[in-house]
């Protein structure tokens, strides 16, 4: 009975710990810029887009303004992923799950 109740225990602050790594990861952001500097992006740890800013010249077409805000949100993306895994590594010790825990947050 003993044996159950510490069970019982650990899950519950495994189960807190986790909330607070989703709390911490989605309110965490990562900037992200364009190679020449007129786009420039905000995600979350989950990588959602936060904010946007382009900075327009006339001089730019449409494909060139595209490519930026790609590189830009990509720049960003990787930064969120590499801080969620990280943060993830802590929470399970390193050790490998055998499925996803980022499609959980």
């Amino acid at each position: 009975m003993k044996n159950m109740l510490n069970m019982l225990k650990q899950a519950q602050e495994m189960k807190s710990n986790f909330a607070k790594l989703k709390q911490n990861i989605e309110n965490t952001f990562f900037f992200g810029e364009s190679s020449d500097g007129f786009v420039k992006v905000k995600v979350n740890g989950k990588g959602l887009l936060v904010d946007l800013s382009i900075l327009y010249e006339d001089n730019k077409s449409m494909a060139q303004v595209q490519e930026s805000v790609k590189y830009a949100y990509s720049d960003a993306k990787k930064k969120s992923d590499e801080f969620c895994e990280s943060e993830m590594n802590k929470a399970t010790g390193g050790m490998s799950l055998p499925f996803d825990m980022k499609s959980f947050l």
